[in-house]
């Protein structure tokens, strides 16, 4: 299974980063977003390639790979865009899911014969048990698996106890 991700939007659903974020603190959440989400993915039969909007980019960049995980930048476009086109030629749509909270993604994602999966589902697979996208939940867990590591866990707590106000733009407790 391939998840093809709308980088910014699961990071806005996630909270790691506001509107007001500043240039500098921005691309530090982002290196963190993928470093978290190559751990999350590692030992998991899945691969993702993350699509990053960059309609301001002075020059176009090569698709990278970031400990696994594939990294685009949509060069004077958008990921929706981007990611658009990539489900339109996906030789093998059964085997991709798209991860977006975008509804003109998720169309045309399930118009392409590909999976769907919003930002909440599929950050609840990361952080669940289930090693492969879609396993059943309540099956039996592994014997030997191995508690979660203790930065793991750190960066899950900083994330799910962010105050709501800093996790949804224009949200007002």
């Amino acid at each position: 299974m391939t998840f093809l991700i709308d980088g910014y939007n699961l990071m806005f659903a996630l909270g790691l980063v506001g509107r007001k974020t500043p240039a500098p603190q921005f691309e530090r959440a982002r290196t963190k977003f993928l470093d978290w989400l190559a751990s999350r993915l590692k030992g998991r039969e899945a691969s993702a390639r993350v699509v990053f909007d960059a309609q301001q980019a002075p020059t176009p960049s090569l698709e990278t790979v970031h400990r696994g995980v594939r990294v685009r930048f949509a060069y004077q476009r958008t990921a929706d865009d981007v990611i658009e086109e990539l489900v339109e030629v996906e030789p093998k749509p059964r085997t991709v899911t798209v991860v977006s909270n975008d509804a003109r993604i998720a169309d045309a994602a399930r118009r392409a014969g590909c999976g769907v999966a919003s930002c909440q589902e599929f950050t609840d697979w990361l952080i669940g048990e289930a090693k492969e996208y879609g396993a059943k939940k309540g099956a039996a867990p592994e014997p030997d698996k191995p508690d979660p590591a203790a930065e793991d866990t750190d960066e899950l707590l900083r994330v799910f106890t962010t105050p709501e106000s800093h996790r949804f733009p224009g949200h007002k407790p």
